[in-house]
């Protein structure tokens, strides 16, 4: 590593993991610095642990129309990569 980087991201949790990869796939070099001694144990750790279905929300608002196109993205980026 040298001295600089393109980006550094604070916090390992899944939003900045999930930044920090696609920062690095478009050629970046990126730092990801994180407080606790281990990834995803801040506020990440601290949901439901559910994907949510997007069964709740309005038809046509926003949470409605990105939550289920999210949980199906997730459900086969898993799939993809092995990830049970």
């Amino acid at each position: 590593m040298t001295d600089t980087v393109d980006t550094i991201i604070i916090g390992a949790g899944v939003v900045g993991l999930a930044i920090a990869r696609r920062m690095a796939m478009a050629g970046h070099e990126v730092v990801v610095l994180e407080a606790e001694d281990a990834i995803g144990t801040g506020i990440s750790s601290r949901n439901s642990e559910v994907i949510h279905a997007g069964i709740y929300y309005p038809e046509g608002s926003l949470k409605g129309e990105l939550c289920r196109p999210g949980r199906d993205a997730l459900y086969d980026y898993c799939q993809s990569h092995g990830i049970p």
